[in-house]
Formats: C-alpha cells, sequence, structure tokens
C-alpha cells in the first residue's frame, strides 16, 4: 500500500513552494503520496493504533515532517504537546524528531567546546581543525557566573551577540539592544533562557546579487560588501536501537547577505540564496 507523508504547515506559510517541490518529486519519482496538514488539523485527524501505527484519514503516516512548531511558543495548549507526545511514541519517522530538536539548542552547542566531547567523536587532528572555527557560549544563568558572562558584553559590545537559546536565527540583540536587554534581564529568570555569543567576524566579499522585487523584473544590483553562510544539507537515519542506517552529506547551502546588516534571513528579504565555488588548490 501507498504510505502517507504528513507535513505540518500553518496557513499562510510563504515558503510553499519549497514544499510544494517535495511533495510532487514524492509522487512522481517514488510513488508516495503526500498530505499537507496545519498541526491542529493533525491533531484532529491523527489516530494510533495498537501497533503504535499513526494513521490520518485511512492512510499510515511513514513519515512526520514539521514546517513549524519548532519552539515552545508554538505550543499554546496541553493538547499540543499531548498530541506531540503521540506523534513520538508512534512507529511513524518524526522529522525531526524531539531529540534531535532539542540538540539545536545552544546548551548542546557550548558542550561541545568542552575538552574532550569533540575528540569523542573526532580524530586529534580533525578535533583541533574543527575547533578553530568555535566561537564561544556563555550561559546566562542566574549567579556569579551568569553575571561575569554578562559584564563581558557591557566590557566590549562589539565583539558579543545575544541569543536565544533555541533553534532558529533571528530574535538576537547587538551592541546598545544587547546591553539594554541585558539590563532589562538582570535578576531575572528569563536570562537563563539566552547565551552570550562571541560574535564571528566572516571576510567581506565584494558580490553582487539579484533582487527580484514584488510586482517587477529581476533586478541586478551594484557591487557591495557581502558575507556568507555555508551550511550542509545532511541526511541521518537511524533505527530505534541507536543503529545508524545512513549518516551522509547530500550537498551545501549557501547563503549571503550585506555584510553591513546584523541578521541575514533569505525569508525576510536580507539574504540571498547563493552558490559556491570550492578551490582544490586551496
Amino acid at each position: 500500500s501507498v504510505l502517507s507523508s504528513g507535513i505540518n504547515a500553518e496557513y499562510g506559510d510563504f515558503n510553499w513552494f519549497d514544499q510544494q517541490k517535495i511533495i510532487d518529486e514524492l509522487w512522481e519519482v517514488y510513488g508516495i503520496r503526500s498530505l499537507k496538514m496545519t498541526y491542529e488539523e493533525f491533531m484532529r485527524e491523527g489516530k494510533v493504533d495498537g501497533d503504535r501505527r499513526y494513521w490520518v484519514k485511512g492512510s499510515e503516516v511513514a513519515i512526520i515532517y514539521f514546517r513549524t512548531h519548532w519552539n515552545e511558543s508554538h505550543y499554546t495548549t496541553e493538547e499540543h504537546w499531548e498530541a506531540r507526545l503521540k506523534m513520538e511514541k508512534s512507529r511513524a519517522i518524526v522529522v525531526p524528531n524531539i531529540r534531535h530538536q532539542i540538540l539545536n539548542l545552544k546548551l548542546f552547542q557550548q558542550a561541545f567546546l568542552k575538552p574532550g566531547v569533540v575528540e569523542r567523536y573526532l580524530n586529534a587532528e580533525d578535533s583541533s581543525k574543527v575547533r578553530t572555527v568555535f566561537a564561544q557560549l556563555h550561559q546566562l544563568s542566574l549567579g556569579p557566573e551568569g553575571d561575569r558572562a554578562a559584564q563581558l558584553a557591557f566590557d566590549s559590545p562589539q565583539g558579543w551577540v545575544l541569543k536565544p537559546s533555541r533553534e532558529g536565527g533571528g530574535n538576537n540583540f547587538w551592541d546598545d539592544e544587547m546591553l539594554e536587554k541585558l539590563r532589562e534581564l538582570k535578576g531575572s529568570e528569563k536570562r537563563e533562557a539566552y547565551v552570550l555569543m562571541e560574535k564571528l567576524r566572516p571576510p567581506h566579499i565584494p558580490n553582487r546579487v539579484v533582487r527580484n522585487r514584488p510586482n517587477s523584473s529581476p533586478e541586478l544590483t551594484e557591487i557591495f560588501d557581502t558575507t556568507g553562510e555555508l551550511g550542509l544539507h545532511c541526511v541521518f537515519v537511524a533505527d530505534s536501537e541507536g543503529k545508524v542506517v545512513m549518516n551522509e552529506v547530500a550537498g551545501p547551502l549557501m547563503r549571503t547577505k550585506p555584510a553591513s546588516c546584523n541578521e541575514g534571513g533569505v525569508a525576510i528579504g536580507i539574504g540571498v540564496m547563493d552558490s559556491v565555488v570550492f578551490d582544490k588548490e586551496k
């Protein structure tokens, strides 16, 4: 029988065409049917049988692919959490599952800064190379240690950025806004939801970008200084016993933004998708 993939997306999602490409590819190439539903619809329609199989509208769901509910603010009722627990306990593959989602917290990024952690997974030479690109992270817990970390920002505002300790970009505080936010959070438990991160200093590269303005033709900009962020699409599949079935790099993702901008989201119109050329001689 044909299994269905559940794609959770809220109404008004502007990444609709990205998702439709996945839906078309799954059907045309692999014969896998997809259902695009909001989280609330999934809550109403989703059923788990005695064999932990997840069903929606008479079809068993093989994959539940989240396009929203990446942070706790999306879970506004106890029913939201109960529905997530039901998905996690089912036999459906949840992308991302709760363990992988938690790994995106800055708390886990900070753990890799500790001596010996990276070395558990890489040899000494590779570990040394990886550590050269690590940025310092400080927890802002209540107490003397957190106060000392916060003081680093006041001593050198240009060297740090205040970030929420969760997945996703945006919602960061820089320079004077960072100092104002730290004053506001002083003595409050809410400060523990943030980390202080060393500001990265990527090289500036003169470049042009193509802007697609609403109701107009694509526009080639003048040359200006840009910075880039290179990410990797990775495929990881493991069974319930922890045996790794697949762990591969599927390709690069390059995003470019004006060097003068702190934030660089493509979705909010600051950054753009880019391509990358690797120089083998270097």
